[in-house]
């Protein structure tokens, strides 16, 4: 034969990856060789060793055709097995799941003598487990840059809530079928973007600058849904906390808004009484007729982890969170160790100078943990859909008696303990766990909400005895939940020019605006007075003035309608570094309807130098 041809048998042979004849009578790769690497055997010289390879490939050679018959026989109806399974493989993993069609099949796929799983679900929880953990990555190509940067830990790690999804995914179903979608941010000087992009209009920083976290957001939601015009709505104000937000919030943003990114973590304070707030706002911000998504993103800075350490206002936030279903993204929690082993390069890395506003790279981050959050939703809608509603005479609303639901005796109960040295006859069988395996076959359904999106009945903390009697027969219904008026929200503020403060009388006040963003009534005259309207449905009354230890501010007093007696006392001077506003409740007790409030400058003040410090700055009154 022809050295420059070779046999077409040697050709398949190769292909599996073994040596042809010629192959093997040329080779003179050290392993193939008599053991020395650099005396290789001579051609006219055959080696044992390249004897007993010759062999082995002559028998090779003597065995292909038999294979190759075996793989031309054979190859159509193998394809024919294969093909369905291949295909449904595909399927599963790229074909986007929309509403209205039926649930993705689950798969599972076992190999050699490994046995099957058993017919107990396993299979089908082994699969979805998997779905969601590789969900933590997205579903794009940007999800899984962002899953190599920060890798699986931190982004799992970042996610302090991450909640069932049920709004988010809706709103990304929207965005997917080709709906336009409106945005709305609210915050305080981190959202507003302080110190980035200053410019002539926006001193302070340019909210929509390219750098800003909620510019690049935008920029996603563009080239992810692209060929629809969304919208941005930047309602933070720098200096703003959540108990501003919490009676006018509503202002700020539209009431059709899809999707609502609150920022309060820098700017809120541990105080338990901003669980009220947040509560309040985000029962608010849920009640909107769109039943928006809602995404709490948590903006964390090394001067407040100087001041107050780990326990910042997460340890308020979360649980008002958990209540409502919000996820809730922690930049904290990416940064913080990092920050102690390297403090100085961190604050540099991510921070302006004054270690509070993060720059334009902290940005970023933020920016990063918000859409990898989003792609891990898109890619759960995409291999789950949206959930399901279940009929309302199944969850709260049912006229069902509860024996009808749960009936599981446990007659060994006792109302209290009679002995507590001798146990009552047959205690063993207290343990006996037929009795709650019996809750297998009964119908559990009154214990979701209404539907995936509805909020809670009753704000977190409102006393249930307000609304339900123990000691009474139950209700034949559920109206006395789905029935409860919620309080309505009413904002009289400087800085809403569609809503404005506008004081019936206000004798030495008057208007000032700082730096061109924020707006107060404020006065340094002693006993000068203000009045403004109000409207009260649920009997609270609060102003939100500002503090700080700088602009020597001094008191106020205010109170609702005559009650001069029962006058507030409100302190516009406090020791802490940083200047922010607050709110303050002057009463609790009001009765609905139109009341005003008054506030007068006192002519005491707690300012510790200087006894003549009487500037006070107004931003809102409010009513619930």
């Amino acid at each position: 034969m022809s050295p420059s041809k070779a046999d077409p048998d040697d050709l398949e042979l190769s292909a599996y990856g073994v040596p042809t004849s010629a192959e093997a009578s040329s080779s003179t790769h050290p392993l193939l060789s008599n053991g020395n690497a650099h005396s290789p055997s001579s051609p006219s010289t055959p080696s044992r060793t390249g004897r007993r390879r010759h062999a082995t490939s002559s028998s090779m050679h003597r065995q292909c055709p038999t294979l190759h018959l075996i793989l031309k026989r054979w190859w159509k109806p193998l394809t024919a097995i294969i093909l369905p399974f291949f295909l449904l493989f595909i399927y599963a993993l790229v074909h986007p799941h929309v509403k209205g069609l039926p649930p993705l099949p689950k798969v599972h796929i076992t190999s050699g003598s490994t046995p099957g799983p058993p017919n107990d679900g396993s299979s089908e929880a082994m699969y979805e487990e998997k779905i969601v953990q590789k969900c933590v990555c997205g579903v794009t190509g940007e999800g899984e840059r962002l899953c190599s940067l920060y890798h699986e830990e931190g982004l799992r790690n970042s996610r302090l809530v991450q909640g069932t999804g049920a709004r988010m995914r809706r709103m990304l179903q929207k965005g997917r079928e080709g709906g336009a979608l409106k945005i709305g941010v609210l915050g305080g000087s981190v959202s507003a973007c302080h110190g980035v992009h200053p410019s002539a209009d926006f001193p302070q920083g340019d909210p929509s600058g390219p750098g800003c976290y909620t510019s690049i957001l935008k920029d996603w939601f563009y080239s992810t849904f692209p060929e629809v015009g969304h919208e941005l709505m930047n309602g933070a104000i720098g200096g703003m906390d959540s108990s501003y937000y919490a009676f006018c919030g509503t202002h700020h943003i539209a009431h059709d808004t899809d999707l609502i990114v609150l920022e309060f973590d820098v700017n809120d304070q541990t105080d338990l009484i901003y669980q009220a707030f947040f509560d309040q706002l985000l029962r608010a911000l849920s009640e909107f007729p769109t039943q928006p998504a809602i995404l709490i993103l948590g903006a964390w800075s090394p001067q407040v982890a100087q001041d107050q350490g780990y326990g910042d206002p997460q340890i308020v936030h979360a649980p008002i969170a958990l209540y409502y279903d919000v996820p809730y993204l922690s930049m904290k929690r990416l940064m913080f160790n990092h920050y102690l082993r390297y403090p100085e390069s961190t604050a540099k890395s991510f921070f302006q100078p004054d270690i509070l506003h993060p720059n334009a790279r902290g940005h970023r981050v933020l920016a990063d943990l918000l859409i990898s959050y989003l792609e891990s939703e898109l890619c759960m809608l995409t291999h789950y859909g949206l959930p399901v509603v279940p009929p309302i005479s199944d969850t709260v609303s049912s006229s069902d008696p509860f024996s009808s639901l749960i009936d599981v005796p446990f007659p060994l109960d006792t109302l209290h303990l009679v002995d507590p040295v001798t146990p009552p006859d047959n205690w063993e069988s207290t343990f006996d766990p037929e009795p709650l395996q019996a809750l297998a076959s009964e119908r559990r359904l009154f214990v979701l909400p209404s539907t995936p999106y509805s909020v809670p009945p009753v704000g977190i903390f409102t006393p249930l005895r307000d609304v339900v009697d123990p000691t009474k027969p139950d209700p034949v219904s559920g109206k006395h939940i789905t029935g409860l008026v919620q309080p309505s929200l009413f904002c009289a503020d400087a800085n809403d020019p569609n809503h404005p403060m506008a004081p019936t009388k206000s004798e030495g006040w008057e208007k000032f605006v700082w730096n061109g963003e924020k707006h107060y009534w404020v006065s340094s005259k002693v006993g000068a007075r203000i009045r403004v309207e109000i409207k009260v449905t649920a009997g609270r009354v609060a102003v939100y003035y500002f503090r700080s230890q700088h602009y020597n501010l001094g008191d106020a007093r205010c109170w609702v309608d005559d009650n001069e007696k029962g006058a507030v006392m409100l302190s516009g001077y406090w020791p802490k570094q940083y200047n922010v506003a607050v709110v303050a409740y002057i009463d609790e007790k009001v009765t609905p309807g139109d009341h005003y409030v008054t506030c007068e400058v006192a002519k005491n003040t707690s300012h510790p130098i200087n006894p003549h410090a009487h500037h006070f700055r107004l931003t809102a009154v409010m009513a619930t």
